[in-house]
Order: C-alpha cells, then sequence, then structure tokens
C-alpha cells in the first residue's frame, strides 16, 4: 500500500505541474507564479539522482552532456530520451526538448503522462498542429483522459485562436473532471475566450 500511495502521489503531483505549466503559458494565471511553478520533475528511474549530483556538483549542462551520452548508446531508451528532454525543457532549451519527447512518443506512445508533457513543451515551442495531432491521437486511444481535452482545448484557443473548438474542449474537461478548484479555473478561461469570439450578426 505505501508503494502504490507514494506512486499515485507522484503522478497526481506531475500532473498538477504539468497543469500549472500550461495555464501559466496560457496567460490564465498570475505572473508572480512562474518562477516558483514551472518546475520539471524527473522521471521514476532518476529519483535518487538530485542527491548524488549534489555530492558531486554536477552542473546541469554536465548532466545534458552525460544524458546525451546515455541516448547515444541506447536510442530506443524512451526513459533516456525522457530523461534528456526535461533536462533540456530545464534548460530552456525547448526545442530540443520538443524534439526528444517526439522520440519518445514514437517509442511509448501509449504513456498519457509522456503525450501530456509533449504538449506542454509543443505549447511553449509554438508547434500547435503536432501537439493537437498527440493529443487527438491521445484522445483516440483514451477518450476517458480529461487532461488531454484540457490541454488541446489550451492549444486551440491560445495557440490557434480557434476559441469555439477550444471552448468545446474544455466544456468537454469541466464535464469530465473530479476537482471543484480545477473546474473553476477552466470556467474562467471560457468566459475569457467567449469574450474573443465575434459578435453574432
Amino acid at each position: 500500500m505505501p508503494k502504490n500511495k507514494k506512486k499515485t502521489n507522484y503522478h497526481e503531483k506531475r500532473r498538477n505541474k504539468q497543469k500549472i505549466v500550461f495555464i501559466i503559458l496560457a496567460v490564465v494565471l498570475s505572473v508572480g507564479l512562474l518562477g516558483s511553478s514551472v518546475v520539471w520533475i524527473t522521471g521514476g528511474s532518476s529519483l535518487t539522482q538530485p542527491a548524488e549530483k549534489e555530492k558531486r556538483n554536477v552542473t546541469p549542462q554536465d548532466n545534458i552532456k552525460s544524458l546525451e551520452t546515455s541516448v547515444k548508446s541506447n536510442p530506443n531508451d524512451a526513459g533516456a530520451l525522457i530523461q534528456l528532454a526535461r533536462a533540456y525543457a530545464d534548460a530552456g532549451r525547448f526545442k530540443d526538448a520538443f524534439s526528444m519527447y517526439e522520440r519518445a512518443a514514437q517509442k511509448n506512445p501509449d504513456d498519457s503522462d509522456l503525450v501530456l508533457e509533449l504538449a506542454a513543451t509543443g505549447f511553449q515551442q509554438g508547434e500547435f498542429d503536432k501537439t493537437i495531432q498527440y493529443l487527438d491521437e491521445e484522445i483516440k486511444r483514451r477518450p476517458g483522459n480529461a487532461n488531454a481535452y484540457y490541454y488541446r482545448g489550451i492549444v486551440a484557443a491560445d495557440g490557434k485562436k480557434d476559441y469555439q473548438k477550444g471552448i468545446r474542449d474544455i466544456e468537454k474537461y469541466i464535464s469530465m473532471a473530479k476537482d471543484s478548484d480545477e473546474k473553476a479555473k477552466a470556467l474562467q478561461m471560457i468566459d475569457e475566450w467567449k469574450g474573443n469570439l465575434p459578435a453574432a450578426g
């Protein structure tokens, strides 16, 4: 039980931070959250690495070089690709991060968390069409994934300025979501986007 609880808490924290990243990028939360909220979480196999890195005083660039070497040695290892993608994102290298996430998604397309991380990075990078394509595929595989609708709605509205589609996706998310606070934020987004719709005439 404790292990399952720990795993659940980890995934919940990851999803929450992914949501925060998206909301910030969509400019629907205050700028003051930016510094403390844009955090990329390392994967399960690297949970012990931070303490080891501190002992060795490993710099982010050293970490990236090490991960790049690992990816070259194991190009089909989705876990190594994801770790490198997160390291790139942490360093602000979102173009490289998106490319690495795409490679990881090709190796492990059924990983919903991976697809959502890819989507957040794709939004940051302005890869709106590709991001929507990945989210379309995720929704086809898992129509019950409320977060995929949530992310796709933000990409559609704040990325492609398709406010009607964005509103439809967020309304779908609201119908599926259980968290009342998240629903309230989603409703605020819809109200904002409705103000961008052309006046009926």
